[in-house]
């Protein structure tokens, strides 16, 4: 019934499947290196729902920057599937620590995120599980992306996971700008600050779409491994196509929304309400369009 490659093959799946766990809950233990808190504290004597809902995107962050490693032709031998799958489990959880502080800092600039999901805000433990999912999906974009050895894969997974700070960056400051026009000039950070949920929601969904859909971008730029120019246009090509599929994913997404929900004041339940039902439907029209363009380009 099994011959010795169904046995390999098997044993491969099982090896892949080990690590992810052992990284899914090495989150839950490192949580404090992660997010600078005890997580037990966090989660079973303070109950506290944001550090949860930020726990659980990082970890399908990792669910998905394992998937990347675990996917195409698997290794021909096992330490050498298991050498690629734990750097990437390791260099995937280093960004992913890398990219809370730049949300922190410099992303959501008006107030600390880390320091609001201490505080039990719900919003800010919302975005920031946003921010970790749709990190996770940019790496698994790059990781597929990515040819050549294991040490030049990880380089064009690094370098990529920053130059998707800037695609997470404009999503960011348009919700921004989007809430001010609407609130005469009132900051959406402060909203997020003070609990609004529905904002939080509306922004998940935008900015995990958003990464769906600027994944893809590797669909339109071939991959050029080394250092020289050609290597670096590359890079350039995939960043202005994530761009403009970011631009494309939220002109569709404006016009799918007027149609769903016609008849309806999105700004009134969202913004001003706290509509989280309303919101989730923006969300998941952002996220349904950001799938359907990964799957047309990617």
């Amino acid at each position: 019934m099994f011959d010795s490659l169904s046995i390999w093959i098997w044993g491969i799946v099982a090896l892949d499947l080990l690590v992810a766990i052992v990284a899914i809950c090495g989150l839950r233990y490192g949580a404090s290196m992660l997010f600078g808190v005890d997580s037990r504290h966090e989660l079973s004597e303070k109950d506290n729902l944001a550090f949860g809902l930020a726990l659980a995107g990082g970890a399908g962050a990792v669910a998905l920057i394992l998937a990347a490693a675990g996917a195409g032709d698997p290794a021909v031998t096992f330490t050498e599937e298991l050498t690629v799958v734990v750097a990437y489990a390791v260099v995937g959880l280093a960004l992913l620590k890398v990219g809370l502080l730049i949300n922190d800092w410099i992303v959501f600039h008006k107030f600390s995120v880390r320091e609001a999901i201490n505080g039990e805000n719900a919003a800010a433990g919302t975005v920031q599980a946003a921010n970790l999912i749709a990190l996770g999906t940019l790496i698994h974009g790059a990781a597929g992306w990515a040819e050549g050895s294991l040490e030049q894969a990880l380089a064009a997974v690094a370098i990529v996971f920053f130059l998707a700070q800037v695609v997470v960056l404009g999503v960011t400051r348009a919700r921004a700008m989007i809430y001010a026009r609407r609130h005469a000039g009132e900051r959406w950070q402060d909203a997020i600050a003070k609990g609004n949920t529905a904002l939080g929601v509306r922004y998940a969904g935008h900015l995990i779409g958003t990464a769906l859909a600027s994944s893809s971008a590797g669909g339109l730029v071939a991959f050029t491994p080394g250092a020289d120019g050609a290597a670096a246009l590359a890079y350039v090509a995939w960043l202005v196509w994530a761009i403009i599929l970011a631009a494309v994913l939220l002109a569709l997404s404006m016009l799918a929304q007027r149609i769903v929900l016609s008849g309806i004041d999105v700004v009134a339940e969202v913004d001003e309400q706290r509509n989280v039902g309303v919101a989730a439907i923006e969300a998941a029209v952002f996220i349904g369009i950001g799938l359907v363009i990964r799957a047309v380009v990617g």
